[in-house]
């Protein structure tokens, strides 16, 4: 069943995408689309591989990726709010040398928050924190983010990027020679 989290519009752009035909697509209401996408999706046994937007190779992926939430969608402005405060906090307790008080009253404290701002690292500031929370030696377990296949093929470009453009050091053996004009 595709997950209500997923908007009219998503599932619009989903069917243009794949080429997926469905009578007066534009026109229906959510529950409509919903209930004929479903009974579409079970037809179809092969879709074109996608990897600018919805990095899927088939039609399982696509089917799952429909029938989870939707990542870009599951938070709300308080939330996120919320979410980008305790990651100061935790950048913060870091930046610190990993020193409890002021930002935090215990090392479990902490860890909970942390757990709850992993959740959310699609946003940079999670990220950002998770990261410097997993240097901490003193914590126990290394929390791990949860990234939606969007930003992981964001931060693979980047890294790619990175290593294209790092300068690099090569020796070579042999006799040269050197002459000044």
């Amino acid at each position: 069943m595709i997950h209500p989290s997923h908007s009219r519009k998503d599932l619009i752009e989903v069917c243009e995408v794949f080429n997926i035909e469905l009578e007066d697509l534009y026109d229906l209401p959510k529950i409509s689309l919903l209930s004929l996408l479903e009974a579409e999706l079970d037809t179809i046994e092969y879709i074109e591989p996608e990897y600018e937007y919805y990095f899927v190779n088939d039609i399982y992926e696509l089917k799952r990726y429909l029938f989870e939430p939707n990542q870009t969608k599951n938070i709300t402005i308080a939330t996120k709010e919320k979410v980008i405060k305790d990651s100061r906090r935790i950048i913060s307790y870091c930046q610190s040398g990993y020193e409890i008080f002021p930002h935090f009253q215990s090392k479990e404290e902490v860890y909970e928050c942390a757990k709850i701002v992993a959740q959310h690292c699609d946003i940079s500031t999670c990220r950002r924190a998770i990261k410097l929370i997993n240097e901490d030696r003193s914590m126990s377990d290394r929390i791990e983010p949860v990234l939606s296949n969007r930003i992981k093929k964001q931060i693979e470009r980047k890294e790619l990027v990175k290593k294209k453009t790092r300068g690099q050091f090569r020796s070579r053996k042999g006799n040269f020679e050197v002459s000044f004009d």
